[in-house]
C-alpha cells in the first residue's frame, strides 16, 4: 500500500513519504536566492525585450558610422554584409566627421571641478580647494580624458554613455570603467536611473576569472559552470562583433579556444523596514540554478552614472543624434555613387556596335588601333549631360546635415566666404557651439554627480594618507595628502590644514560635499581671438599676470613672474635717492651687484654675513633665483632666514617683508619655495601697499621708504 504525501507546508519542513523533514538555515537561504534568481532572471528578460528595438538601430549607426554605409543583414548567417561589387557604391561618412568633430569640441576643455566648502571657515575653504585638487589628480591617474570621449561618442549614436565607479581592492584606488550601452539593461519601467528598481550588467568574461574569483569560485564550481558560446547577451551586439571580427571566408578573429562566459551582475534596491534602501548584488551566468553572489550591501545607489545626450522627457533612451543624420547622409552617398559612374562613362564612351562586326583594339607603339569587319557600323553613343539639380541636391543634402547636426563648415576647418577676420571666425564658431549646449550641459551634470560618487568612495575607502600630485600654473608638480573623513588620521588631524614630516597640505574628502562643473571656456574659440581677449581682460585688470601667461601658454609661468616682480623691484629702488654714505663705503656697489656677489660665494661654499644696511628685499629677491640652482641650499637658507630676521626688527618694513613674501615667496615663508625658515610675523598676510606698473598684472609692492637707512 503506497504511502501519501502531502505538499510542502512551508520553508523550513517538507513532508517526504509522510515524514516531516526539517531544513537547515543553509538550505533554507539557498532555496530563498533560488527564488530570487528565478525571478531576477524574469526581470532581465524583460529589460531585453523593451530595449531590443534601440539595440537593433544602434548596431546600424554602429556600422554607419564605422563606414559601412551598405551593409545587409543576412539572416540565414546572423551576419551582416559589409558591402557588395555589384555596383559601384562610394561612402561619403559625412555623419563620422560630424561625430568627431563634435566629440573633439564637447571635450576640447578640461572640466573645471568647483568643491564648496562645508563650512564659512579659512579652513573649510582651503580644504575644498586641495578637494578640487584631488579630482584634477584623479582626472589624470585615471585616463577621465579618453573615457569622457568614449561616453560621448556612445552618446552620439546611442544616446547614452555610462560609466561604472567602484573601488579597486588590488590598486587601493578608486576604479572608474566604461560600459558599453549594450551590456547594461535598465529597469524599463523606470523614467531615469535614479527611479530605476534595477539594473543588470551582462559582460563576457573568461571562465577561469569566474572559477578563481574570490566571490564567485565556491558557488561557480560547486554547480560546475560550463563554457558559453555567446560573444554578447545582447544578440544585436553578438551580430556586430561577428560582422566586423570576420577575416574573410568565413574565418574569424575572434579567438574561438578560450573559453568565455556571460557573468551577469545585477544591482537590486530593496526597501527596508525603517523607510531606508539598500543595494543587493546578485550574480549569474545562464546555467546557474542558484546566485555565485548574493549580499545586501550598505550602498543605498547604484554604483553607475548615465550621460544622456539626447533628453527625451521621462525617458532614459533618446532617439539619437546619429538617427536623424543616416536618411541625409545615404541620399548622398546615392547622389555622389550616380555621379562617379556617370563619369566614369563618360570618360570610357558608350559604343553601338553591330552583331558581328568583330570589333576589336589592338595598343602598341603607334597608339590605339581599333579593327572591325567591313560593312558594319560602330559609332559612339552620345551621353546626355548631368542635369543641374543633380549638384544641386548635393548641396542641398550637405546644408542639411549641417544644419540637422548643428556643425557648419567654420567648425569643420572651412572658413566661410567673406569671412577673414578671427573674430568673425570665432562668433561663427560660437554660435555652432550653441546647438551643443545640451551636450555640454549633460557633461556637466554627469560629472557633477560622477564626482559625489568618487567623494563617497574615497571618503569610505582612503583609511590612510595617500600622496597626489597635479602640475602647478608653473608646470612644476605640487603635491599633497589626500584622506577619507572618515579615517583615524583625519580625526586626529581635525581643524589642521598640513600633515606629515613635510607639512604638506592635506585633503579631506567627506561624502557629501557639494560639486560644480563647468565644461567649456570663458574664451573664444579660435587662437587669435582667444588672445585678444585675454589681452583685454589683462588691461581692465579682470585677470593678473600669471592668467594671462598661462593661457598664452608660456612655460614655466611662476619663474616669469618672479623675475618680472624683481625687476620691477630693482627699477624702483634705483629710482629712489640712494644713501651716499653707504655708496661711499661700499665703492659705488649697488644693492643688486652686492647680492649677486653673495651668491657666488655661496655657490663655492663660503657663508656670507648679513649686514643691517642691506636692501633685504632686493637681496632676498636676487637671493631666491640663487637657491634654486645651488649646490649648498643650507647656506642660501641661513642668509636668507637673516635676512628675514633683520626685516622683522625693524618696524618701517614690515610692510615691505609682507609685500616681498607675497611677490617672491621668499623660502621658509608661506608660499615660499623652500622648507624650513621661521613662521611668517603676523600682519604678514594683510595686502600690501601696491603700485600699478604697466605691464604688471595686479601691481608690484612699494618699497619702504626708509629701508637701509
Amino acid at each position: 500500500m503506497a504511502t501519501k504525501t502531502t505538499k510542502k507546508t512551508g520553508p523550513s519542513a517538507r513532508q517526504v513519504k509522510g515524514k516531516k523533514v526539517t531544513l537547515t538555515k543553509e538550505q533554507i537561504e539557498r532555496e530563498e536566492a533560488t527564488q530570487k534568481l528565478m525571478r531576477m532572471k524574469k526581470l532581465e528578460a524583460s529589460a531585453a525585450a523593451g530595449r531590443r528595438r534601440y539595440d537593433w538601430e544602434w548596431v546600424v549607426r554602429n556600422l554607419y558610422l564605422r563606414g559601412y554605409h551598405f551593409a545587409r543583414y543576412n539572416s540565414s548567417t546572423s551576419t551582416f554584409t559589409l558591402g557588395t561589387r555589384t555596383k559601384v557604391r562610394i561612402p561619403i561618412n559625412l555623419m563620422w566627421a560630424q561625430a568627431r568633430a563634435i566629440r573633439n569640441q564637447v571635450t576640447s576643455f578640461r572640466p573645471k571641478w568647483e568643491v564648496l566648502p562645508d563650512k564659512p571657515t579659512e579652513a573649510a575653504t582651503e580644504n575644498a580647494q586641495w578637494s578640487n585638487r584631488t579630482l584634477d589628480y584623479l582626472f589624470e591617474k585615471l585616463g577621465l580624458k579618453r573615457k569622457l570621449k568614449e561616453s560621448v561618442y556612445h552618446g552620439l549614436y546611442t544616446s547614452i554613455g555610462i560609466w561604472q565607479f567602484d573601488w579597486d581592492k588590488a590598486k587601493k584606488e578608486v576604479s572608474i570603467s566604461t560600459v558599453d550601452p549594450f551590456d547594461l539593461y535598465i529597469d524599463p519601467n523606470a523614467p531615469s536611473l535614479q527611479e530605476a528598481q534595477y539594473v543588470v550588467k551582462a559582460v563576457r568574461k573568461p571562465l577561469n576569472y569566474v572559477k578563481t574569483h574570490p566571490i564567485y569560485s565556491k558557488s561557480a564550481i560547486e554547480q560546475d559552470i560550463k563554457p558559453d558560446p555567446k560573444l554578447a547577451s545582447s544578440e544585436y551586439k553578438e551580430f556586430l562583433l561577428k560582422s566586423i571580427g570576420v577575416a574573410g571566408e568565413g574565418q574569424s578573429t575572434l579567438e574561438d579556444q578560450n573559453e568565455y562566459t556571460i557573468l551577469r551582475e545585477a544591482q537590486i534596491r530593496e526597501w527596508q523596514e525603517d523607510g531606508t534602501v539598500k543595494i543587493r548584488i546578485m550574480a549569474w551566468t545562464d546555467d546557474c540554478t542558484y546566485p555565485l553572489r548574493n549580499d545586501l550591501t550598505k550602498e543605498d545607489d547604484f554604483n553607475y552614472e548615465i550621460f544622456q545626450a539626447d533628453i527625451q522627457p521621462l525617458e532614459i533612451y533618446g532617439e539619437s543624434w546619429a538617427k536623424h543624420l543616416m536618411p541625409i547622409n545615404r541620399v548622398l552617398d546615392a547622389l555622389e555613387s550616380n555621379a562617379f559612374e556617370y563619369n566614369h562613362f563618360y570618360a570610357k564612351g558608350r559604343f553601338v556596335i553591330d552583331k558581328g562586326s568583330g570589333v576589336r583594339s589592338i595598343v602598341n607603339e603607334h597608339g590605339q588601333i581599333i579593327e572591325k569587319n567591313p560593312g558594319y557600323t560602330v559609332t559612339s553613343l552620345p551621353l546626355a549631360p548631368l542635369p543641374p539639380t543633380h549638384l544641386q541636391q548635393i548641396t542641398n543634402m550637405r546644408q542639411y546635415m549641417e544644419d540637422i547636426g548643428g556643425l557648419h563648415e567654420v567648425s569643420m576647418g572651412r572658413i566661410p566666404t567673406g569671412v577673414k577676420s578671427g573674430v568673425g571666425i570665432a562668433e561663427l564658431r560660437q554660435a555652432d557651439a550653441s546647438s551643443q549646449d545640451d551636450l555640454v550641459d549633460a557633461l556637466e551634470d554627469f560629472l557633477v554627480r560622477g564626482a559625489k560618487k568618487i567623494f563617497k568612495i574615497i571618503s569610505k575607502n582612503y583609511t590612510s594618507t595617500k600622496l597626489a600630485q597635479v602640475a602647478g600654473p608653473s608646470g612644476k608638480p605640487e603635491y599633497f595628502y589626500v584622506v577619507g573623513d572618515r579615517s583615524s588620521v583625519a580625526k586626529k588631524n581635525k581643524g589642521k590644514q598640513t600633515f606629515g614630516e613635510m607639512g604638506l597640505p592635506i585633503a579631506v574628502i567627506g561624502s557629501e560635499n557639494e560639486v560644480r562643473v563647468s565644461v567649456g571656456s570663458w574664451l573664444a574659440y579660435t587662437k587669435q581671438a582667444r588672445q585678444e581677449e585675454l589681452k583685454d581682460l589683462f588691461r581692465l585688470g579682470a585677470i593678473d599676470q600669471e592668467t594671462l601667461l598661462q593661457h598664452l601658454e608660456f612655460g614655466d609661468v611662476k619663474g616669469i613672474t618672479d623675475k618680472t616682480r624683481m625687476e620691477r623691484l630693482i627699477q624702483l629702488r634705483q629710482q629712489m635717492s640712494p644713501n651716499q654714505d653707504l655708496m661711499a663705503k661700499r665703492e659705488g656697489v649697488d644693492e643688486e651687484s652686492l647680492a649677486m656677489a653673495e651668491n657666488e660665494l655661496m655657490d663655492n661654499g663660503t657663508p656670507e654675513p648679513v649686514e643691517m644696511e642691506d636692501d633685504h628685499e632686493v637681496h632676498l629677491g636676487i637671493h631666491k633665483e640663487g637657491l634654486n640652482e645651488t649646490k649648498y641650499p643650507e647656506l642660501y637658507m641661513d642668509h636668507m632666514n637673516e635676512h628675514i630676521n633683520l626685516m622683522k626688527s625693524t618696524p618701517s618694513t614690515e610692510g615691505g617683508l609682507a609685500a616681498l613674501l607675497s611677490a617672491t615667496g621668499a623660502a621658509g615663508m608661506p608660499g615660499g619655495g623652500g622648507g624650513g625658515g621661521e613662521p611668517a610675523p603676523p600682519g604678514a598676510g594683510a595686502a600690501p601697499p601696491t603700485a600699478a606698473g604697466p605691464g604688471l598684472g595686479g601691481g608690484i609692492p612699494m618699497p619702504p621708504t626708509t629701508t637701509g637707512q
